[in-house]
């Protein structure tokens, strides 16, 4: 009986001596000096990821340049998007508050300014969602008549075209055929 014990001793000290080693070396390895110390020495990279740092390498010759533009421009199109809703909501936010308005145009207004509430939620749950389920950053645009999805460039194939469309249909009352998916230039 005493044996027993002291086998299932050791076998549990040598458990722990691992489990205790294997927490150590990853968390010798993911420090952040070590991070830091290795991206160092590798050539600067551009990144796809929206909000992620840009790097621009240039000789400064004409026509040498390089640029990570893909996540710059989808930030830009996020940004005009947003401009163009804030733009809305002020007209619609001047008629309703107008007290020269007709009663009927102020309803009006307030219908379009809950209709375009609702879409700038949408067009925002659709863009969280694609992310999460593609894995790469897209804009999306509802129309009246049709819903327009960019995408970053190099990020689309028959998979996620086919992911999007289930996801825009899933959450719109769009059919295929009005939903249009391109990749960003």
């Amino acid at each position: 009986m005493n044996v027993i014990i002291r086998k299932r001793q050791i076998i549990m000290a040598a458990l722990v001596l691992a489990l205790g080693s294997a927490v150590f070396v990853n968390w010798y390895f993911t420090r952040p000096e070590m991070q830091a110390a290795e991206v160092e020495g590798k050539e600067p990279q551009s990144y796809s990821v929206i909000g992620d740092a840009q790097y621009v390498s240039s000789s400064g010759e004409k026509g040498n340049t390089e640029i990570a533009v893909d996540s710059d421009s989808l930030s830009l199109q996020r940004t005009q998007r947003s401009k163009a809703h804030d733009e809305a909501f002020e007209m619609l936010n001047k008629v309703i508050n107008s007290s020269s308005a007709s009663a009927s145009a102020v309803d009006k207004a307030a219908e379009q300014l809950a209709e375009l509430t609702s879409a700038i939620k949408l067009e925002s749950d659709i863009d969280a969602l694609i992310n999460a389920k593609c894995g790469f950053g897209c804009i999306t645009t509802i129309g009246e008549s049709e819903i327009q999805v960019v995408c970053e460039k190099g990020s689309l194939s028959s998979t996620s075209i086919l992911q999007i469309k289930e996801i825009v249909m899933k959450h719109t009352e769009f059919d295929a055929e009005n939903i249009t998916i391109f990749e960003n230039k």
